[in-house]
């Protein structure tokens, strides 16, 4: 992956851009975001910049070098990962790396040294590496990517300059679901439960975990809309009761997620910004059926948003370890009460 082709990561790509253009290029960089957001794709598009002779600093990402880069073949851009006990990063891999460092790269203008999951280092490897990341040789550059920052040492967090990594927005997250062929319905819903993640994306659409979410809703909304008080309670029984089968703790979240994202797009039409909208309008295919975002915005901005707090007041309280019966009863009988009063 190109620096340029980076989704929702500006600021990250304009440093890096930036800091080669100029020559200021750190020897240790430190890649720290939630997992799937494009750090190890990032380290590899700084590989590709700094060698790519077709487009020098920035990488054309299809001549042979690139090409080498991004499948992981190119011997001056090695990876490094857990492969000891208990997932660490050992010190014997903190020794393979020094030893790199300390060498000049065999073909490549620059080489690139990449640890995963650095945060996985024991404190030997960790104290193996701290002169390493201090004064690498020239032409060397090391680039530890972590979800987990605040696990590494301080002294290895002081060597390296810290690249921010954000999660993923949902926008950016559907358009890359359908780049990858993804159905639109199913890449909205995949989208909305993915936390920023572009691996969560992909592995939520291909193993449909939204579909069930998506039908969950659609049951929420039918106890919303429906007359009788005891549709709340029924609905809460049929999600919560102790029977084999009943959703789990994360499936729950999930619901209220997509109901939150349900609530926000209809909010965002309401106040006249449907380019803000993720799940649309209630057309055919939609993840809430027919009783779309678009129908909820005629309740108007204010009651959505008292709608929305309670549907937030509900993830709270499953967080909290509250009674989840109680707390889903409590959430469409709020839904109701301001649906009821739109009447």
């Amino acid at each position: 992956m190109r620096l340029a082709d980076l989704i929702g990561q500006d600021t990250a790509r304009t440093a890096l851009l930036r800091a080669i253009e100029r020559g200021h290029l750190a020897h240790a960089y430190l890649f720290d975001g939630p997992p799937g957001v494009g750090k190890r794709g990032a380290a590899l598009g700084l590989a590709m910049a700094l060698n790519c002779q077709t487009e020098p600093g920035q990488g054309c990402g299809s001549c042979d070098v690139c090409r080498r880069i991004d499948a992981g073949l190119h011997p001056d851009v090695p990876s490094f990962g857990p492969s000891g006990p208990g997932g660490q990063i050992v010190i014997d891999d903190a020794r393979t790396i020094q030893a790199l460092a300390r060498t000049r790269p065999h073909e490549a203008a620059a080489r690139v040294i990449v640890i995963n999951d650095a945060d996985a280092m024991n404190p030997n490897a960790a104290n193996c590496l701290l002169k390493t990341l201090e004064e690498p040789l020239a032409r060397n550059q090391l680039v530890l990517c972590t979800s987990a920052p605040d696990r590494l040492l301080p002294t290895i967090r002081s060597r390296t300059q810290d690249v921010r990594f954000r999660p993923l927005p949902v926008a950016a997250l559907v358009d890359l679901a359908r780049r990858g062929g993804i159905p639109e319905a199913r890449a909205q819903i995949a989208a909305t439960l993915a936390d920023g993640s572009a691996a969560r994306l992909f592995a939520l659409a291909a193993d449909d975990d939204g579909g069930t979410a998506a039908q969950t809703l659609a049951a929420l909304r039918a106890a919303v809309t429906d007359a009788r008080a005891s549709a709340a309670f029924d609905f809460a029984a049929a999600q919560t009761g102790d029977r084999a089968g009943k959703p789990g703790k994360e499936e729950l979240g999930r619901l209220l997620d997509l109901t939150g994202r349900l609530y926000r797009d209809a909010i965002a039409l309401a106040a006249g910004a449907p380019e803000l909208a993720v799940l649309g309008g209630g057309g055919p295919g939609e993840p809430s059926g027919g009783d779309g975002a678009r129908a909820l915005a005629a309740l108007g901005v204010h009651r959505l948003n008292r709608a929305l707090s309670a549907i937030v007041d509900a993830q709270e309280a499953l967080i909290a370890n509250v009674n989840p019966t109680l707390a889903i009863e409590r959430l469409v009988l709020a839904l109701k009460r301001q649906e009821r009063r739109a009447a």
